[in-house]
């Protein structure tokens, strides 16, 4: 299989026969890494849903320009997920923001729990989150999924329950808990994995009260990370055609 090579373009574009003009850091990677001269085609992703054929007319380190040739304007996948993710020490959530865009999560939240040891200031918060864009613009280049998920300032269990109005799974630890089965028909749902510690009681009651379904994972008890991509990689799987 021919492998496909792909750009961003952040800007909106929507014709056919458009030149656009890549950015530096794009510009460099097609012609120093990825050895692309003129007349080469690649693909073009906007983020917001295009996906776009096109041709490179001019190949520099600095700048590339391609001609449009064809373009595809897809819709988001359905069901539409939002994975709720507890910060961790290690910081490993942000390593999770390309694997996660690659199948096609809609919506990252990073999660303060009662187990949260990670204290985060906003202007530390906003450099991460630069970082993890473009964690996600690399999980959409990888995958050719042409839309970006949308990357949230964290917010605590408390708030989140109190202004969600979609279905609600939650990764548990408890004895007794079933695996994860989502009704087919659910357009849109939230997956939430907690610390490696486990939710409290406390929060485990207050989620069970807004109405959270409790799903296992197994006996094991899996790093934060591992539980994330395992619980979308189930969930995505039962909607598969």
């Amino acid at each position: 299989m021919t492998r496909v090579i792909r750009s961003f373009y952040k800007a909106s574009f929507e014709e056919i026969g458009a030149e656009l003009l890549l950015d530096r850091e794009e510009s460099f990677h097609l012609s120093k890494v990825l050895r692309r001269v003129k007349g080469d085609r690649i693909e073009v992703l906007d983020g917001r849903g295009i996906r776009a054929k096109a041709e490179c007319l001019e190949v520099t380190s600095q700048s590339v320009r391609v001609s449009i040739l064809e373009i595809q304007k897809l819709p988001q996948v359905i069901p539409q997920i939002r994975m709720l993710i507890s910060l961790t020490k290690s910081g490993g959530w942000e390593d999770l923001i390309k694997p996660l865009t690659e199948l096609g999560v809609n919506q990252v939240t990073p999660l303060i729990t009662e187990r949260t040891e990670v204290k985060m200031d906003k202007k530390k918060f906003e450099n991460k989150k630069n970082k993890c864009e473009k964690l996600a613009m690399e999980g959409c280049k990888q995958s050719g999924n042409p839309w970006l998920p949308g990357i949230d300032d964290p917010q605590t269990l408390a708030s989140y329950l109190s202004e969600c109005d979609r279905p609600i799974f939650m990764a548990s630890l408890a004895a007794g808990v079933s695996g994860l089965s989502i009704d087919q028909n659910i357009q849109a749902f939230d997956i939430l994995v907690g610390p490696e510690g486990g939710w409290t009681v406390n929060e485990e009651r207050m989620s069970k009260a807004n109405g959270a379904r409790f799903f296992s994972l197994g006996s094991s008890t899996l790093r934060t990370e591992t539980a994330v991509l395992s619980s979308l990689a189930v969930a995505r799987n039962q909607f598969l055609d």
